[in-house]
């Protein structure tokens, strides 16, 4: 006869796979709510900026800042990630950065340039965390799932992305304000962190650095360090500009501000297909180089046409630019895999976000600063394309082993 403390530890036992996998779509779930979150509020300042810029009235000088804060953020608040991850956990720290999103959106309400520019560090600061931790979480949580997990959060990335592009110029007008128009994207953030409230750490608990810390600086002394920084420098600067100007560059040269958002929104959502197509391929490591080369000279080529015709076929350039931005989850791909363990993934994710952001803040201030003193946008593309054929040739470099 079975005592009742053996029944009831059977039936505890019984219930455990069920319980953890519920704990696991949760966390899964919570994973891609936050990454829809991660580029809401940097998509609808990018469609929104000509109207802050009328409305709020700032210069030539904000409206180079203010797409080149993210990654100033990113780089700055990334550097510090490690640490506080390993003080608070990575679960933790990631709840108090979506707060944190949450709130620095909600400041920018106030139809003040202080106010979006206070808004916009506080809540970019936040991302930095998010961005940071991410790949980790994903390493922690789902080591066997590490490509399909990171697909799908990047997807809900791109998707928010291609929303808040389209949705930002009609909201902000039915709302009447522009600083309403972005403050509204708060909301969402909010949820994002009520659900990632419930998510706990793995057992035995994701350790962000174990009793022996890896540095990020000796990572730059790898030769994968080094190049995947340099890689993921230049696709965030290439990313971030033409994000930041597109609708703008679209505008100028007589669209209509809906409908310059509307191409952004385009070149972000073809990042969904294709970056499943690129996961996909990515995993056989005989495709790697030639996947590289694809997403890079994608984004050549929409640079190029944009460079040369931007209204002509705006709608192809947007295609091509959108498949170039799948280097974004190739390279989180590559991150999320390397490294003996998670403390070396962090180190990894830590050195390439923090360096590589800070390289990429040169490019949406560059490309305002160039259009300012020129009165163009001619020579801002051209620097472009230089970048993205930079962009091709550390891919080649990353990927000839």
């Amino acid at each position: 006869m079975v005592s009742k403390s053996t029944a009831t530890a059977f039936r505890a036992a019984s219930r455990t796979p069920s319980v953890r996998a519920r704990a696991g779509w949760l966390t899964a779930a919570a994973v891609v709510l936050v990454a829809f979150n991660l580029r809401l509020g940097i998509s609808s300042a990018a469609a929104l900026l000509d109207a802050l810029r009328t409305g709020l009235g700032f210069g030539d000088g904000v409206a180079a800042l203010l797409p080149t804060l993210p990654a100033l953020c990113f780089a700055a608040a990334g550097a510090g990630t490690g640490a506080l991850a390993r003080r608070l956990g990575a679960e933790r720290t990631v709840l108090l950065a979506v707060a944190a999103l949450a709130a620095g959106l909600g400041i920018r309400a106030v139809p003040a340039t202080w106010a979006l520019l206070a808004g916009t560090v506080l809540g970019m600061s936040g991302l930095a965390l998010c961005n940071v931790l991410l790949p980790t979480l994903v390493r922690a949580h789902f080591p066997g799932r590490i490509a399909l997990v990171t697909g799908a959060y990047t997807t809900a990335l791109s998707l928010g992305a291609a929303f808040a592009s389209a949705a930002a110029v009609p909201v902000a007008g039915a709302l009447g304000s522009p600083s309403l128009g972005l403050a509204v994207w708060a909301l969402p953030a909010a949820v994002a962190a009520v659900v990632w409230a419930s998510v706990r750490p793995p057992r035995p608990p994701a350790v962000v650095g174990p009793a022996r810390t890896v540095s990020p600086w000796a990572m730059a002394r790898t030769r994968l360090g080094a190049l995947v920084t340099a890689y993921f420098g230049l696709q965030a600067l290439n990313a971030y500009a033409v994000t930041g100007w597109l609708p703008s560059l679209l505008s100028g040269q007589g669209m209509s501000e809906g409908a310059a958002g509307g191409v952004l929104a385009v070149a972000q959502a073809v990042g969904v297909p294709v970056s499943y197509a690129v996961l996909a391929a990515a995993r056989d490591p005989r495709r790697l180089r030639a996947t590289f080369a694809a997403v890079s000279l994608a984004m050549l080529a929409g640079f190029g046409g944009l460079l040369v015709a931007p209204v002509a076929l705006p709608l192809v350039w947007a295609v091509l630019v959108g498949a170039g931005l799948c280097s974004f989850p190739l390279v989180l791909t590559v991150i999320a895999g390397s490294g003996g363990s998670a403390a070396e993934t962090t180190a990894l994710s830590t050195l390439s976000q923090s360096a590589g952001y800070l390289l990429a803040a040169l490019g949406p201030l560059a490309v305002g600063l160039l259009h300012g003193a020129t009165g163009g946008w001619g020579v801002p593309m051209a620097v472009l394309v230089g970048t993205a054929a930079a962009q091709l040739a550390v891919g080649m470099a990353l990927t000839r082993r």
